[in-house]
């Protein structure tokens, strides 16, 4: 029995020991990525993807500014235009859980979308947070504003959803996988899921390779520009290029 509490408090202090070990996050945090895709000759295709993101930790506080776009011409005409920003604010209430708000725009041209506005509070779990894993569940509620090219503009509230996993390998090297889901909550038709699948590898001490693959999936699309019909539900962007991180 002494042996066996012996052991018990052993493991007990090493895995104390261990989370004192993680290092605290850096208050500064920024990185950003840019991918360029031209092709000409039978046909001429060009593809520019650019996003960027910027932590500032202060105590509890943790401020989030990311934007985002995605930009295509195929034989001179453009076949793609997307945009999305967001500034969101987290505030640490324990070891593992926190409260956030939001506010989020997106311009999704050939999905329908002239502007999307939300504006959204919840909760964030933080399952695992070490120097190699960062686990997170979240669950809150929003108000959305969906102006559409075609048909009728929205206003509504919705739930959301989220989890996300970053497994670290180095500084400049990481596999990550975060999954959002948004059920409008008065029309039940219409909910939208986005994930986001990524990996980095160095290229040096603050460079790395990006490759990153995103679905966007709308089960109740805007109609199309003829207005008679709804406009495919899943748009898939697959992206390489390279990041900064500092």
């Amino acid at each position: 029995m002494m042996i066996r509490r012996i052991a018990f408090l052993s493991c007990a202090f090493a895995a104390a020991a261990g989370a004192q070990d993680a290092k605290k996050p850096p208050p500064v945090e920024f990185n950003g990525d840019l991918g360029f895709v031209s092709v000409t000759g039978n046909t001429s295709v060009s593809t520019f993807s650019l996003n960027e993101k910027f932590i500032r930790r202060i105590e509890k506080w943790e401020f989030k500014q990311d934007f985002g776009s995605v930009y295509g011409k195929t034989d001179g005409v453009e076949s793609s235009n997307l945009l999305r920003a967001g500034v969101r604010a987290d505030y640490t209430l324990a070891e593992h859980w926190a409260l956030y708000g939001l506010t989020a725009y997106d311009r999704n041209k050939f999905a329908g979308i002239r502007s999307r506005f939300a504006e959204g509070l919840g909760v964030v779990a933080k399952l695992i947070a070490d120097d190699v894993n960062q686990l997170n569940v979240e669950a809150g509620y929003q108000l959305t504003q969906q102006r559409n090219l075609i048909g009728p503009d929205d206003n509504f509230s919705a739930l959301r959803v989220a989890s996300s996993w970053k497994h670290v390998f180095t500084k400049t090297s990481y596999f990550s996988e975060a999954v959002e889901y948004l059920p409008n909550l008065e029309n039940h038709d219409d909910y939208r899921i986005n994930s986001e699948t990524a990996v980095v590898a160095p290229l040096s001490t603050h460079i790395g390779m990006k490759f990153a693959y995103v679905v966007r999936f709308a089960n109740d699309p805007p109609l199309n520009a003829a207005g008679t019909a709804q406009l495919r539900k899943t748009d898939k962007i697959f992206s390489a290029g390279i990041q900064v991180t500092y």
